[in-house]
C-alpha cells in the first residue's frame, strides 16, 4: 500500500488529502483493495457455506444472522456511517472499529 506495508497506515495515507499521490499510485491502492475486499468476500462466502452445510440451511442462517447483529458497537456502527456521506469519515470509523475491536494496531 502507499508508503507502508501496513495496510491500514497506507489506506489512511491514501485518503490524506494534504498528501500527494500520484495517478498511477492511486490506481495501485485502488486494484490492492479490490483484490483485499474480493480476496474477503471469497472468505466469507465460503465459511457461510460451511457453516450452512454443518448446521443444515436454517440454522446455519439462524447462526450467521445472530453472528452478524449480535454486537451492540457493530450497531452503532452501522448508525454511525449511515450519518454521513463523507467517505474518508466512513473508512475511518470502520478502520477503528477494527482496530478497536480486534486490538490489530
Amino acid at each position: 500500500m502507499y508508503k507502508t506495508n501496513d495496510f491500514r497506515q497506507g489506506l489512511r495515507n491514501v485518503m490524506d488529502e494534504s498528501k500527494t499521490i500520484s495517478k498511477g499510485r492511486l490506481y495501485d491502492a485502488f486494484l490492492e483493495v479490490t483484490v483485499r475486499y474480493l480476496n474477503e468476500m471469497i472468505s466469507t462466502l465460503n465459511l457461510e457455506q460451511a457453516i450452512i452445510k454443518e448446521l443444515g440451511e436454517e440454522k446455519g442462517n439462524e447462526l450467521i444472522e445472530r453472528v452478524a447483529t449480535s454486537n451492540p458497537s457493530l450497531q452503532n456502527l452501522d448508525a454511525e456511517i449511515s450519518n454521513t456521506d463523507d467517505y474518508r469519515e466512513k473508512i475511518e470509523n470502520l478502520l477503528s472499529y477494527i482496530d478497536c475491536e480486534f486490538r490489530t494496531e
